[in-house]
This record gives structure tokens, C-alpha cells and sequence, in this order.
């Protein structure tokens, strides 16, 4: 039989997740806070059911994944909790929340509840992200195998302690805007150069794309440097001149900045 996957909060993320998930595996069922949302997930995801009542949703649900917003979740909560199922497994895509403070408000050792944090990036919706799990401590093997596949569906996941979270976070989500602001830098100094803007873009973004493809088998990046540096070149000139303006030392200072 089907799985009952419930996403409350269909938005962005949570609507991306949906659209990952396998219609032969899971029955999906969506909520969101207006009618008009819901019809723009109708539109995306035609196979998923839809409500605008999240403790219907949750009502018999095998997996019910938290994607609204922080701030929006102790208004809600009194309408998930008491429609949780035993046993169900309950996947928080909610920043700043921690597991623990999660399962206090879901009593969730009292319903057997497998409480689970997931950090997706925004790549989800394009099957690229890179995704960090932490399990709580009552989460079951099964439960946390289970999310792992599901967010590997949507790129790579990350078993992780939750501990290193923040830092993750930084790395993956924040990190999208500094490797996409780079990306724009690039374009820039290309126009310059004489280059029209969208040609720049794109190419700045394949080549974004080949350079991550260097390491995809453990390369170190070093040693591919290494490759496109020959002495007296224009590559190493290049690099010196962005370590004379401070770029490790920028992005090791923007990572740090992005941990509270």
C-alpha cells in the first residue's frame, strides 16, 4: 500500500518536495493558507490531494512533513498535534527550530513519534540540493532511512549531527546566494571586458558548473588548479590578484557571518 505523505505549508519548498515524491510510492496530500495557492499546487502537482485544513491532512498520515514558515508554527500546532498518528514519522524543514524543542511540543515520546530535521537549499526544485538530516534520538533506523530516500530524490543528503547544522546551513543554503553572487562578479568583469550580459551569465554558470563537476569524484580543488596554472599564466595571475582582494578570506568571513 501507498505511504500517506503529508506536506504542510506547500509552499516553494514545500511544494518542491511534493513534486519529488514517487505518485506509486506515496499518497500525497498538500496544504496551504489560501485557495489560490492550492490551485497553483493543483496546477504543479496534479496528483496530489489538497485542503486547506492541516489536521485533516495529518489525519492518518505516515510522514508529515513540516515546511511553513517558523514563525507560523505555534499558530498551527494546535490543529497538527492531536491529529498525529502513532508511529508517525515527522520531518521539520522549519530554520531554528531544534529537534528537541520539536518533540516537546509534539509529545512526541508519548505518540512514538520519529522526529526528524531536514535542511534542504533552494536546488530542491531543480533536483540539486544538498540536503542535511539529523535525526532526533527516538527516531528509528527505518524512519531516518526512509527520509534519507526521499531527500535523495531531490539531490544528496547528508546524515549528519545536528550539532553541525548551522554550519551546513551556511555552507549549502546560504552558500547558494555566494556561489550565485560570484557567478554575477564574473558576468560583470565579462561585460566589461566587452561580453553582452546574458552570454556572460550563462557561460560564468557553466563554468560554475564544470568546475564543481572536477571534484564530483574526490578531487581536491588544489589539484585541479593546479592543472590551469602554468608559470608566468594569465590563470595565476588571476588568482593572486583575487587573493590580493581578500576572496578566501571574504568567503571564510561570510560563512562565519551566516553561523549565529
Amino acid at each position: 500500500m501507498k505511504k500517506k505523505i503529508a506536506i504542510i505549508g506547500s509552499g516553494n519548498m514545500g511544494s518542491a518536495i511534493a513534486a519529488s515524491l514517487p505518485s506509486e510510492q506515496y499518497s500525497i496530500i498538500c496544504t496551504a493558507a489560501s485557495e489560490k495557492t492550492l490551485e497553483k499546487i493543483g496546477n504543479e502537482i496534479p496528483l496530489a490531494a489538497l485542503t486547506l485544513s492541516n489536521g485533516s491532512a495529518v489525519s492518518g498520515a505516515d510522514i508529515v512533513v513540516l515546511a511553513v514558515k517558523p514563525y507560523i508554527f505555534p499558530e498551527i500546532l494546535p490543529e497538527i498535534a492531536p491529529a498525529l498518528e502513532k508511529g508517525a514519522v515527522v520531518v521539520s524543514v522549519m530554520a531554528g527550530i531544534g529537534i528537541d524543542d520539536l518533540e516537546n511540543m509534539l509529545d512526541a515520546s508519548a505518540k512514538g513519534l520519529s522526529v526528524v530535521r531536514v535542511i534542504p537549499n533552494t536546488a530542491i526544485r531543480n533536483g540539486k540540493s544538498a540536503t542535511f538530516v539529523a535525526a532526533g534520538p527516538n527516531a528509528s533506523e527505518g524512519a531516518v532511512d526512509e527520509v534519507m530516500d526521499i531527500f535523495n530524490l531531490s539531490g544528496k543528503a547528508f546524515l549528519i549531527p545536528e550539532k553541525n547544522m548551522a554550519a551546513c546551513t551556511a555552507l549549502a543554503s546560504c552558500g547558494i546566494a555566494y556561489f550565485l553572487r560570484f557567478i554575477r562578479a564574473a558576468a560583470e568583469g565579462s561585460v566589461e571586458l566587452g561580453l553582452r550580459p546574458d552570454f556572460a551569465t550563462e557561460v560564468a554558470a557553466l563554468t560554475a558548473e564544470g568546475a564543481a563537476s572536477l571534484l564530483k569524484d574526490g578531487a581536491h580543488p588544489e589539484s585541479e588548479i593546479d592543472k590551469v596554472t602554468t608559470p608566468g599564466g594569465l590563470t595565476i595571475k588571476g588568482l593572486n590578484a583575487l587573493e590580493a582582494n581578500g576572496f578566501t578570506a571574504a568567503v571564510i568571513a561570510a560563512l562565519k557571518a551566516s553561523v549565529k
